[in-house]
């Protein structure tokens, strides 16, 4: 593993002793190649001592038990390869989702990659106890690692799916803003039932990102637009489940989707929208706060 700049970019990733800590890993690995990001690769050590066999993390602090949770912290710094920058960290805390937050506010961390539980009914993820409680109260983006299929190699393109709600702005402006610094194509796409989007979507994009990023974010969501780098589409169907399955995907490539208006301003908060674009979407998704910043 290969040592940090010293304003190096931070990703805190999830790991547990699973297919999904491995899920994680592999993506963010993906992510901090492509971006030049140090991973804090973390396992949350709950602060009760009781341990049943049914629990991923002993619950216990002290001796073998803490022994156990370094042995598997070592286990997933030996999948990071020498060119990517990582170190770990053993975290306590009350759970694991408030762990995670805890260490990515201590570290100034972009965001928070995590892997998916996998399941027969929904493609590539399903929601658990601690994706969910940080896809209700994370202050920075959550990434989704999905099951089986997270090692994707080099950022592609980032396609966004965006609407017309509150939060647009933050959306827009992290993609535009994480497209550029990735120095990939952007593809911004709106699940509706139309024909099309005209000139007035185009600009509007260029507003989102002035909203979000000030006059010079603007002029280069601009400068994509002009330069065919960024797209805009509209994507057709019977409802949002059937307009996103029959989105084209590349190999390489993340989604980014926007927190519903209900939740608190700054914080992540997945609506039924997001839900169900999760149950048909084949590859991570970066689940955007409503004011966030850039996750690259």
């Amino acid at each position: 593993m290969s040592q940090p700049a010293a304003t190096t970019r931070r990703l805190v990733v999830g790991y547990i002793a699973t297919d999904r800590g491995r899920d994680a890993i592999a993506l963010a690995i993906s992510l901090a190649r492509s971006a030049g990001i140090e991973l804090i690769v973390t396992i949350v050590r709950p602060e009760s001592s009781t341990f049943t066999a049914g629990n991923s993390i002993p619950q216990d602090g002290t001796g073998i038990v803490l022994q156990q949770l370094e042995d598997w912290l070592d286990e997933a710094l030996s999948l990071v390869p020498d060119d990517v920058c990582a170190r770990g960290v053993i975290h306590t805390s009350s759970n694991e989702s408030k762990g995670l937050m805890e260490v990515a506010e201590a570290e100034g961390a972009l965001g928070i990659v995590i892997g998916a539980r996998a399941t027969t009914l929904m493609r590539s993820f399903r929601i658990g106890t601690v994706a969910t409680s940080l896809l209700h109260s994370s202050t920075v983006p959550v990434v989704l690692a999905p099951s089986g299929n997270s090692d994707i190699g080099p950022i592609s393109r980032i396609t966004t799916f965006f609407g017309a709600r509150p939060g647009a702005a933050a959306l827009i402006g992290a993609a535009v803003q994480s497209a550029a610094a990735l120095d990939v194509d952007l593809r911004l796409i709106s699940l509706i039932e139309n024909d099309g989007l005209g000139d007035d979507d185009t600009v509007e994009i260029q507003e989102f990102a002035e909203e979000y990023g000030g006059a010079v974010l603007a002029g280069r969501a601009a400068e994509m637009l002009e330069s065919g780098r960024a797209v805009v589409r509209s994507q057709a169907g019977a409802d949002i489940e059937d307009a996103a399955v029959n989105v084209d995907f590349q190999p390489g490539e993340i989604a980014f989707i926007g927190s519903s208006r209900l939740g608190r301003g700054g914080l992540v908060f997945i609506g039924a929208r997001a839900r169900r674009l999760l149950r048909v979407l084949p590859v991570p998704v970066v689940v955007v706060p409503r004011r966030a910043i850039s996750t690259v």
